[in-house]
């Protein structure tokens, strides 16, 4: 990476400006060794879920739920995985999955790990749930998705298009003043 002078050195004729100006004189040949080191190896895509689920605070237990049907989905067998305060999300997500009949609750496990914090190492805990898929898995995703149809045909009949909806919105803002 090529430095650049302070913005207080713009100045042609500064000092600190001529140093800056010799830089660039081998930025050809830094560029090429940077772009050599700097090129990132390519890839592959995801095609499939993964069997462990990290479950994170900033995101609501329902998420979770359809995160664990899709991997449950593709695996026979999941493992919710938290750390600190995600763990009342992870218990929270996995007890939707058993009450509503997508899991089995297996294994619980709850452990101390050390992680490190801003200065020092932290201990804190970390919970794995370990879910496998109920027999009735598939029947209950067949009824979802023909729920989901239907919900969605409806949806389409009942709703106006969004230009029908603005017109609508229009005349109501204006016939109340």
């Amino acid at each position: 990476m090529m430095r650049r002078p302070p913005r207080s050195t713009l100045d042609r004729s500064s000092a600190a400006s001529d140093v800056y100006k010799r830089q660039s004189i081998n930025a050809e040949y830094m560029g090429i060794l940077i772009i050599m080191v700097d090129k990132k190896p390519e890839t592959k895509k995801r095609t499939e879920l993964d069997d462990k689920v990290t479950i994170t605070s900033q995101r609501p237990a329902s998420f979770y739920v359809f995160i664990g049907k899709n991997a449950l989905a593709h695996h026979p067998t999941i493992e919710l995985h938290a750390l600190g305060l995600a763990m009342s999300v992870c218990v929270s997500a996995a007890d939707m999955l058993i009450k509503f009949g997508y899991g089995v609750l297996k294994k619980t496990i709850v452990e101390q790990v050390e992680t490190q914090g801003r200065y020092e190492k932290i201990k804190r805990p970390k919970m794995r749930i370990v879910l496998s898929r109920a027999p009735n898995f598939t029947s209950l995703m067949e009824k979802g998705d023909a729920l989901k149809k239907e919900n969605a045909a409806a949806f389409a009949t009942l709703n106006p298009t969004p230009k029908q909806a603005r017109n609508f919105s229009h005349r109501i803002s204006h016939s109340s003043t």
